[in-house]
């Protein structure tokens, strides 16, 4: 099976080398996820722009090779044995963006406080809500990311995507819908996003970028390795509080603890696996359900 396993990659690889020119073998994930959790990934892979992307899309499906856009690396566990198929991390034109008047294009490989700040420096309002989320935009939109009253998806006008069928396609505004903490793009891989926003005073916009920054430092562990919010929050609800009010915060297992500051937050303070996050992450729906009769709902993604 091992020999086998060789001559499947291999071949895979020349396909892969043949379409961009960055690919690694056997990448650790954890090297590129900021909960610093991962065993390798079969290949790792940075396309530059939609006809690389759209290649290794099509050589995936035709190789029935599992496949996985990476973004910031947030908001994700990767298992201990790794991801056996093509992570791809965008790179290059995905990383521009532009203005026209009021109008942003970013492509979905920008990072996400890379925009706060030059819609700031514009005078543009709109993004403050995602001031000190990290991430890529394309990541941001799928999962509607934003501020406890505000969210990302009340501006998005546009966004173009590869769909099932290996075609690139624009989405008008008409066609999407966001809702807490998600939207009817998941599965998509996001190219490029057009974002409304609206002329503002550069203080007022400065003003309510570094309130939110200060909010979340001041109720999130914010330097540590974490993956964000574990958890939704139930309506009418916050995950934090229950898990905090079920006795949790503070709980280890392996190397992995629930965050003294947010119980939403399950920290790798000690080189944790992810099979230790995962155990707490049993422990605090058991405990919440058999408390409160509530099943936690995961926002962060576990890709076994």
């Amino acid at each position: 099976m091992e020999n086998r396993r060789r001559i499947i990659t291999k071949n895979i690889s020349a396909k892969i080398s043949s379409i961009v020119s960055s690919l690694k073998t056997n990448e650790p994930l954890k090297n590129h996820t900021t909960y610093h959790i991962g065993g390798p990934a079969d290949y790792f892979v940075e396309a530059n722009n939609p006809k690389e992307i759209l290649s290794i899309f099509i050589l995936s499906k035709k190789e029935r090779t599992p496949l996985l856009i990476l973004g910031g690396g947030s908001n994700v566990l990767f298992a201990d044995r790794g991801f056996q198929g093509i992570v791809v991390k965008l790179s290059g034109d995905f990383k521009n963006f532009s203005f026209t008047n009021e109008v942003l294009s970013a492509g979905g490989g920008v990072i996400t406080q890379a925009l706060v700040k030059a819609s700031a420096d514009k005078e543009l309002s709109g993004l403050e809500c995602l001031a000190g989320v990290p991430g890529t935009i394309g990541g941001a939109i799928i999962g509607n990311a934003g501020s406890k009253d505000e969210w990302i998806g009340s501006i998005v006008s546009s966004v173009e995507v590869i769909n099932e069928q290996a075609k690139i396609e624009r989405i008008p505004k008409e066609n999407l819908e966001f809702f807490y903490r998600g939207s009817n793009l998941k599965g998509s891989i996001i190219l490029k996003a057009d974002l409304n926003l609206k002329k503002s005073l550069k203080n007022d916009i400065f003003s309510k970028v570094e309130a939110n920054i200060l909010a979340r430092q001041k109720t999130q562990p914010i330097g540590s390795w974490n993956a964000g919010s574990i958890f939704k929050n139930p309506e009418g609800f916050s995950a934090g509080k229950l898990i905090e009010d079920a006795g949790l915060k503070g709980l280890q297992f392996g190397g992995a603890k629930i965050s003294e500051k947010h119980a939403n937050f399950i920290l790798n303070f000690d080189n944790a696996k992810a099979s230790d996050v995962l155990e707490l992450i049993r422990i605090i729906r058991a405990k919440v359900k058999e408390k409160f009769n509530i099943d936690l709902e995961l926002e962060i993604k576990i890709i076994n």
